[in-house]
């Protein structure tokens, strides 16, 4: 038996990940145009889509009113009029800003992802646990609004779904890049590498799942063993699905990687849950 430990960094798996990868092509279509996000508490945060690889924050609303930067991002889109805009804040410590922007609905979803700090993530799980901690140590918030109006009582939101629940899912992120999902609950999933870098590794992590459009779904997903974001939005009427993965580039904890992911997929087979 082969006790080696195989886990690699997520700048390895970035690497390896690049290579023919079926990652969507960039889009396009919001290219010079100014969105305005206004959160459900109030705060509004434009958006200025100023090149194909450049945009710039500036908040009008809310307490950090007047902060702007420029930060370099990729947009995507499954589906006409809903985009996966991703950034690493320049500003801020180790930390992501990735937005689906549903402009047929005018609703957005924003997840801010947080990677944590070399001490944080050396704390052992049974000192998590005893302190009432999640297992893993990434952060994630979610939060939604209205685009270019302030949001109302009745603006909806992307709403948690447990349409993925009980499914087997097989993502083909390049030929030489393939993984399993098994959706258990509405908490935690496990992944299993089938064929990569990783092969033959497999956890049980953190997620969440909102559903966005028909058959159309958001999950977010938080590693513990190396500290990993990783967001993919999956089409499963096209069997397609975009996103990225975040995660710190070596064991020194001294850069971060943001890589973007694509993958074809398919569905191996789905268990109906027993009544509760």
């Amino acid at each position: 038996m082969n006790s080696k430990t195989e886990w690699i960094s997520v700048g390895a798996l970035g690497d390896a990940f690049a290579p023919d990868n079926h990652c969507l092509e960039a889009s396009a279509a919001l290219l010079g145009r100014r969105l305005t996000l206004h959160f459900a508490d109030g705060a509004a945060i434009e958006h200025h889509f100023v090149s194909a690889t450049e945009l710039r924050w500036t908040v009008l609303q809310g307490g950090e009113r007047g902060a702007a930067q420029t930060e370099n991002y990729q947009a995507t889109s499954l589906r006409d009029g809903v985009y996966f805009v991703d950034f690493a804040k320049r500003g801020e410590r180790a930390t992501t800003v990735s937005l689906v922007l549903d402009l047929e609905r005018g609703i957005f979803t924003a997840v801010t992802g947080r990677l944590p700090t070399r001490e944080d993530a050396a704390k052992p799980l049974s000192r998590r646990v005893a302190e009432g901690l999640e297992l893993t140590p990434v952060g994630a918030d979610f939060n939604h609004g209205a685009i270019g109006a302030p949001c109302t009582p009745e603006t909806p939101a992307h709403q948690a779904t447990g349409a993925l629940i009980g499914k087997r899912v097989q993502y083909t992120y390049s030929p030489h890049e393939v993984y399993e999902h098994i959706y258990l609950n509405e908490r935690f999933y496990t992944w299993h590498c089938l064929l990569g870098s990783e092969r033959g590794l497999t956890d049980t992590d953190a997620c969440d799942y909102l559903h966005i459009g028909d058959e159309l779904y958001l999950f977010v997903w938080r590693e513990k063993t190396i500290p990993t974001l990783g967001l993919i939005m999956v089409d499963l009427k096209r069997m397609k699905t975009t996103g990225k993965i975040f995660g710190y580039e070596g064991d020194d904890y001294a850069a971060v990687r943001n890589f973007p992911v694509g993958a074809h997929c398919r569905v191996l087979n789905t268990t109906e849950r027993a009544p509760a």
